[in-house]
């Protein structure tokens, strides 16, 4: 967890700080302002503002939520100490109480890394978990916390009424992806990752110009960079925040999704060109994917040789202090963690950000006995629009609804009322471009700087995407944390290449079965 995560607001109520400075004012003067949620047919709808304005202040319904990277931050300016600062969410949630008298908007904190679970679990069987929840990596829905949200998203969003329904104000692609495999949709997101990019590449422009090198534009780029680094004795790293729990974004986000086209329209079943975690499990016991597949380990070899041009130490070496000390030359990081490092007063160089290449036919040539990486058939254009057809929804349903807490407080039309006041484009691009840790998820929302510089970027676009967790590497969250520090053990020589595959099928085969077993659980409840 970043410092700003660690210092945003802790109270369980709402901090009303005074808005800092006259931009801040200009800023809250843009947003527009709230007109009345509906709710689904033959349900109440929202009380008209009009009405509520004669209700007394006592009468006021509480909406608590957990923005996760939108929590408003006590500071409200930026400084060396904090590179970024959260006013979006305040503003916009003062703006929406003015427009409705009777809803207050509490803003909680919850915890980051793995406490983050925990509190959740806790919080949910209690009915006490925040209304809307920064849920992460699917766990609200596969635990069945969240409240479907199918309905809700047929109707029009108030807000704004001119995109028919709710749904349409996003990325169809993206809205597709979130489909669970109970047919439900449970979330309307605020925010998307930009293709590729969930991990991406973070550069120091001054140490590839003293080698004489460009930003890589394909993996035998980076690959031959990385190498280049560790010789000239600079810096090549892993993500800082999964150093030593094993940062294999590169294998998930890269390499394989380049090396499985061929298998991809096997695991299609139900022919939407995207893959998902539904249909990792059945191409899981049918062979097609697993550690121990041709594709995989050729993919493996790959990740392994990437890695072993990482700075010596990686797994116990701050990173990001040899960063800022303009000792790492290329490193991977979080692409919401680029706005920080971007402001950061404290860091002399200049940084450029980029997305990770993905490998071609000739970056991975196949062989008689080993499979390679396959050319995308077409490119995005990279003319600084949004790759829209891209956009999959990479971690799946992050924002939900927890249902028991919405019925415990009978709050659920004033919650959805937020939520739809949050998503109009205006207000999204406003949230999200703050600080642009991602990029907005409704498809009229203007891009940050940041990512109009990524926008030029030219993408790869195959006929299939997958991710990650279609790749059978998130079956569950035990799973997760459980795999990817083998990978840490073999490349630090405690173990061997055939205990590092015993051992990742061991785990892929547990987390599969237990994924299994929930489906089965759940079918039998429909």
């Amino acid at each position: 967890m970043s410092a700003m995560e660690s210092r945003r607001i802790t109270r369980r109520t709402f901090l009303r700080l005074s808005l800092a400075g006259t931009g801040t004012l200009a800023l809250a003067a843009c947003v527009p302002a709230a007109p009345p949620a509906a709710a689904p047919a033959g349900e109440a709808a929202a009380q008209p503002a009009s009405e509520a304005a004669a209700q007394p202040a006592a009468a006021k319904t509480e909406v608590h939520c957990w923005l996760r990277g939108y929590t408003p931050t006590e500071w409200t300016s930026r400084s060396a100490e904090h590179p970024q600062v959260v006013n979006a969410a305040r503003i916009l949630a003062q703006r929406f109480e003015e427009a409705n008298p009777t809803i207050q908007i509490v803003f909680e904190e919850g915890p980051g890394g793995e406490d983050y679970f925990a509190w959740l679990t806790a919080a949910a069987t209690a009915g006490t978990a925040p209304d809307l929840v920064g849920s992460t990596h699917n766990f609200a829905v596969q635990n069945g916390w969240a409240m479907p949200l199918d309905d809700f998203l047929d109707l029009p969003n108030p807000y704004a009424p001119q995109y028919g329904a709710w749904r349409d104000i996003f990325y169809p692609t993206f809205m597709t992806s979130l489909i669970q495999p109970d047919g439900h949709v449970y979330t309307a997101p605020l925010d998307n990752i930009w293709p590729n990019v969930e991990v991406g590449l973070a550069y120091n422009k001054e140490t590839l110009e003293r080698l004489g090198a460009k930003p890589p534009a394909t993996w035998r780029d980076q690959m031959d960079l990385a190498k280049a680094l560790k010789e000239s004795g600079d810096g090549f790293a892993p993500w800082q925040a999964e150093a030593a729990s094993g940062n294999l974004w590169p294998l998930a986000l890269q390499i394989l999704p380049s090396m499985m086209q061929s298998i991809l329209p096997e695991m299609d079943l139900n022919k939407d060109k995207f893959i998902g975690i539904e249909e990792a499990l059945p191409a899981y016991k049918s062979g097609l994917i697993g550690p121990n597949t041709p594709i995989y380990r050729r993919a493996f070899a790959e990740m392994h040789e990437l890695a072993s041009y990482w700075i010596d130490g990686f797994n116990t070496t701050d990173i990001d202090l040899l960063w800022r000390e303009g000792r790492i030359g290329l490193r991977y990081s979080g692409s919401w963690e680029w706005s920080q490092m971007a402001n950061d007063p404290n860091i002399t160089f200049e940084r450029g950000f980029l997305p990770p290449p993905l490998p071609n036919s000739n970056d991975i040539p196949a062989t008689p006995s080993q499979p390679g990486a396959f050319d995308p058939p077409k490119t995005t254009a990279g003319d600084g629009s949004v790759p829209g057809e891209l956009l999959t929804a990479i971690q799946g349903s992050e924002w939900v609804i927890m249902a028991a807490s919405v019925e415990k407080r009978n709050n659920r039309d004033e919650a959805i009322n937020w939520w739809q006041f949050l998503t109009t484009p205006e207000n999204n691009a406003f949230l999200v471009n703050e600080n642009q840790a991602r990029i907005s998820s409704a498809v009229d929302a203007p891009l940050g700087s940041i990512w109009q510089e990524i926008a030029q970027f030219k993408l790869p676009l195959y006929d299939y995407a997958v991710a990650w967790w279609g790749q059978g590497w998130y079956w569950d969250n035990d799973n997760f944390n459980k795999w990817r520090p083998i990978f840490v053990e073999w490349m630090t020589g405690q173990i061997d290449e055939a205990t590092f595959f015993k051992r990742q099928e061991e785990e892929f085969a547990a987390g599969a079965a237990r994924y299994e077993a929930v489906l089965k659980e759940q079918t039998k409840t429909k």
